[in-house]
């Protein structure tokens, strides 16, 4: 997949939760409830940035269900 097109699956899969940028080569996603920024030299390893910052989220949102240890 180029990155055009890796960048609009992104884009509309994150839309409203994070805003995606690219800067002077350096990907960035900002966490538009709090302006919190991940950033990463490869948009694909943006993508996981992402994934891992908003499942941290959802565990540590209150009401979440508690993870069972195995």
């Amino acid at each position: 997949m180029d990155v055009e097109s890796e960048l609009v699956r992104l884009k509309s899969i994150w839309n409203g939760i994070y805003s995606i940028t690219c800067l002077d080569g350096v990907w960035s996603a900002y966490y538009i409830r709090t302006g919190e920024e991940l950033s990463a030299p490869a948009l694909r390893g943006l993508g996981t940035l992402i994934r891992r910052d908003y499942e941290r989220r959802i565990e540590m949102r209150p009401g979440a269900p508690e993870r069972m240890s195995t």
